[in-house]
């Protein structure tokens, strides 16, 4: 199986990669809210209110919206950093999974 390292490619993927984390995390955090018996939203309340959006509306959903755009960001800046180190890329499933 061959496997095409093209960088636009590898761009795209990494950073729906980094979206998809995110995701998954903001998830995780739902759940803890869940589970600790805190309103939902409270990690990303922090986060918005830090940034100056103090109204318990607004804040968790600023802060929900940034924490998707850091991810996103931080899948593509790995990305830029493989297409010139290509041991950060894992080709293989041994490798990918570890």
């Amino acid at each position: 199986m061959k496997i095409e390292k093209n960088s636009r490619y590898l761009l795209a993927y990494c950073t729906l990669a980094g979206l998809l984390s995110s995701i998954v995390i903001s998830g995780s955090l739902f759940s803890l809210d869940l589970i600790s018996k805190t309103p939902f939203g409270t990690f990303f309340a922090v986060i918005g209110s830090s940034l100056g959006f103090y109204d318990s509306n607004t804040s968790p959903y600023v802060g929900l919206l940034l924490h998707f755009a850091s991810g996103t960001v931080a899948g593509n800046l790995l990305g830029q950093g493989a297409l010139f180190w290509n041991r950060l890329v894992p080709f293989r499933i041994k490798r990918g999974t570890i």
